[in-house]
């Protein structure tokens, strides 16, 4: 039985690459912890400063692990950690999935015009569905009475500008980890 090419990339991992996943996954949630804690707690420039922080990781793990499916499995390995560090309800699981495969798509089908841009729009897609299907979720709890969801609005809102600023950081950041010789492709 002869397997594509698509196939082979999506099952075939090699360790470095579970690695890396796992890595960054960790890498990231530390990080968004002690920017977090050093700032403060939940203001705005640190809620700003940590989902550029996300989002610039995650373009450089995209691109240092360049297979489909990295995002999705980010998402799985990222979840883990959060159900074990807090212990959150798996309710979301199936809509992030959905949100994570959709980005892989848009970074795999894209990667054939220009990697670098599909890339970035598949991270800003995954970053931007999965806040909004959060968001979602808390609208149907609060349905009763919409005006309890302003404030989380202009934080998804103020969360936003980091997701999009977090982009160029990313290039930046792989520009930079490209010259030192950790990401080679």
């Amino acid at each position: 039985m002869m397997r594509t090419r698509l196939t082979r990339d999506l099952f075939d991992w090699e360790n470095i690459d579970l690695i890396t996943v796992g890595t960054f996954a960790a890498l990231i949630r530390v990080s968004t912890y002690l920017i977090t804690i050093c700032g403060g707690g939940m203001n705005p420039i640190a809620f700003i400063l940590k989902n550029i922080m996300i989002t610039g990781l995650l373009v450089v793990l995209c691109h240092k692990v360049s297979r489909p499916g990295v995002l999705t499995l980010y998402m799985l390995v990222n979840y883990l950690f959060s159900l074990a560090l807090t212990g959150n309800m798996p309710i979301s699981v199936p809509t992030l999935i959905i949100c994570a495969l959709l980005a892989d798509l848009i970074i795999c089908y894209g990667s054939r015009v220009h990697r670098n841009s599909a890339i970035l729009a598949g991270v800003l897609f995954y970053k931007l569905s999965s806040v909004s299907v959060g968001f979602a979720w808390q609208f149907l709890v609060v349905r009763e009475d919409p005006r309890l969801m302003l404030m989380p609005l202009a934080i998804v809102m103020i969360g936003s500008i980091g997701y999009i600023l977090g982009l160029p950081v990313g290039m930046k950041l792989l520009k930079e980890l490209r010259h030192a010789g950790i990401v080679r492709n």
